[in-house]
């Protein structure tokens, strides 16, 4: 009776008639019971899915969402210092910093493609010119050469008729972008051809009695006159350019000074010229330029040398004449067309011809910037 009554006590205590709360505790122990299973059921259900989504996404499986809110925020501060990593990347790298060509750092903040400031290359020209004849000087002798140191004069007797020069050159040049379109260069090479003259002299007029008479006159002695050219040659000159993408406009100035050896022909020349032309874009850094213009090539030479005509006289023996004469180009201006190829930012191809009405004059180059 005092269990019972105890037990009756609790009910009570719990607002409960003794029979209810038996009830009430079968009926928390079956909800619960149901609970396991349904949360084992789900466990063996739902294990599988994601397994079933990596399969069907053949994409980068995505890390792991994160279990707590410390996790979420480590997590989104990592992604977030990646970025940054992956713009600085994959960004262009910009062209670092020359002190040449001065100003070229600006003009870059402003959008202009600037060269490579140095350039190096090599340089052949071909050149055929007529000439006319200044400051024609002689010594006549017969039968054996004027002496080195012969009194030489004006000789009205003696005249030229035909003068004209073949040359090659092939040399070194070098240039440097001073300022955005302001470029010097240098050149250094050799220069190798020939030149022709013929000399006509009255040997009446200059050779005494009784060799030239009326009776027998000597007459016109025609001589032809070859000499070779072997000379080293230095020019110094600037390019003055402007223009953008689409085209370009640019003046030269160049002069050239031709040291010979022993009584070979010392050459100077002064060379102007204005060109301009389109530029096409074949590439990211490739372009093509033809274009079109005039120059100015005023060549100098003086020639030196002695010239024998062979038997002319009764006696047999020839007519020596010591002559230096100088020449000038006869017509020094030309008509230019070319093209500029630039393969990339370090290569570049350069062809040009030039015809005047007595001269034609060819040019190539090729070089390297850096």
């Amino acid at each position: 009776m005092s269990s019972r009554s105890g037990s009756g006590a609790h009910a009570a205590a719990s607002g409960f008639p003794p029979m209810a709360a038996d009830a009430c505790t079968r009926h928390a122990r079956t909800m619960l019971h149901r609970i396991a299973l349904v949360s084992l059921a789900a466990y063996l259900v739902g294990a599988p899915l994601p397994a079933l989504a990596q399969g069907l996404d053949e994409g980068a499986v995505g890390p792991a969402a994160p279990t707590d809110e410390f996790e979420a925020e480590a997590r989104a501060a990592s992604e977030a210092e990646a970025i940054p990593r992956v713009e600085e990347e994959s960004a262009p790298h910009e062209p670092r910093r020359r002190l040449f060509p001065l100003g070229g750092n600006a003009a870059r903040a402003r959008g202009y493609r600037i060269p490579e400031p140095y350039g190096l290359g090599m340089l052949m020209v071909w050149n055929t010119t007529n000439f006319n004849s200044h400051d024609l000087s002689a010594a006549v002798a017969k039968g054996a050469a004027p002496e080195p140191d012969a009194n030489m004069l004006p000789l009205p007797s003696v005249t030229t008729s035909r003068l004209e020069g073949d040359n090659r050159m092939l040399g070194f040049k070098a240039d440097l972008w001073v300022f955005p379109g302001v470029n010097v260069f240098a050149s250094i090479g050799k220069v190798r051809g020939t030149n022709r003259i013929d000399i006509d002299i009255d040997a009446d007029a200059v050779i005494p009695f009784p060799f030239c008479r009326p009776a027998r006159p000597c007459g016109t002695v025609h001589l032809p006159v070859e000499t070779k050219v072997n000379n080293t040659t230095v020019t110094l000159g600037t390019l003055l350019v402007y223009g953008n993408e689409h085209w370009f406009a640019l003046g030269s100035i160049a002069k050239t000074v031709s040291i010979s050896s022993k009584e070979r022909s010392d050459v100077k020349s002064t060379n102007l010229g204005l060109r301009a032309g389109p530029r096409f874009r074949l590439g990211e850094d490739t372009y093509f330029a033809p274009y079109v213009g005039g120059n100015y090539f005023d060549l100098d030479t003086t020639v030196r040398g002695v010239v024998d005509s062979g038997p002319v006289f009764e006696d047999g023996e020839a007519l020596y004449l010591r002559y230096e004469v100088g020449m000038k180009t006869s017509h020094p201006y030309a008509l230019v067309t070319g093209f500029n190829f630039e393969l990339n930012r370090h290569l570049s191809l350069q062809a040009e011809i030039q015809a005047g009405a007595t001269s034609t004059r060819v040019l190539a180059t090729t070089g390297v910037r850096f």
